[in-house]
């Protein structure tokens, strides 16, 4: 993709790569059943790895930090050693598609904001061949969180991501790929604003005076901020959803 390496510039100087925060991170983590004392857990798409650090932290496991992208994982590895939790965790630097480990490894398989490059569908399907009998997938996924939001969102995300579903639907494709849903929830406002359109407005204005004059890089950037203001204007009509299930087709 042209520009792709304006777009890795702005998401390294950013604290995430996409809307979550800690307590919802925690928030999912509490609606998981009894895990091994030191469960194995698989985090998919990981990027700078803030979710990581706090499942390293609450779960006590061992953590498989997965992501196309060393830079992140290098990152996270640093954050890592400064907090004291990197003997619990191993970046794999590989893309979700080239995943090659063994069937029913995993104890948790977790995913903020980075299943649906594999599809939803198809990512649903390689996690429950991944998890062990009755283990656990905690994911967050873009929905529709209105029957009949304004032609503008339908119209922005008929581009953006146009496989997109209501909540009650995507429970619908879970269960049919055999999980169980144990609970979910909407991401609220400050997990979009405050951890992640906020950061991303500054180092924006940052990066469009270094770039200045550059077309690619500006064709980039705008459709960030695009981005950002279709949310602030339409985020009551869409959203992530954390969904979490388990396991139950064996």
């Amino acid at each position: 993709m042209e520009g792709m390496e304006y777009f890795y510039e702005l998401y390294e100087a950013l604290p995430r790569c996409g809307p979550g925060n800690n307590e919802s991170t925690r928030q999912a983590y509490n609606f998981i059943p009894v895990l091994p004392e030191h469960p194995l857990v698989l985090d998919i798409g990981c990027g700078p790895g803030v979710q990581t650090l706090e499942l390293a932290r609450i779960s006590g496991g061992r953590i498989i930090a997965l992501d196309n992208h060393k830079p992140f994982l290098d990152g996270l590895m640093k954050r890592a050693r400064a907090e004291g939790v990197a003997h619990q965790i191993t970046t794999m630097n590989i893309s979700m598609h080239d995943m090659d480990f063994e069937d029913k490894r995993f104890d948790l398989i977790w995913s903020e904001g980075a299943l649906y490059f594999m599809g939803f569908q198809n990512g649903l399907r390689r996690c429950h061949q991944l998890l062990k009998n009755n283990g656990c997938l905690a994911v967050t996924e873009l929905v529709l969180l209105d029957s009949d939001p304004p032609l503008p969102v339908m119209e922005y995300l008929k581009n953006e991501y146009p496989a997109i579903m209501d909540i009650r639907s995507n429970i619908e494709l879970i269960e049919n790929e055999k999980f169980s849903v144990i609970s979910h929830f909407s991401l609220d406002k400050p997990a979009w604003l405050e951890s992640y359109y906020l950061p991303m407005e500054g180092e924006l204005a940052r990066l469009a005076k270094k770039y200045e004059g550059n077309e690619i890089a500006s064709v980039a950037f705008e459709g960030m901020r695009t981005e950002i203001d279709m949310y602030k204007r339409y985020g009551d009509f869409y959203g992530y959803e954390f969904f979490v299930m388990q396991k139950i087709g064996f």
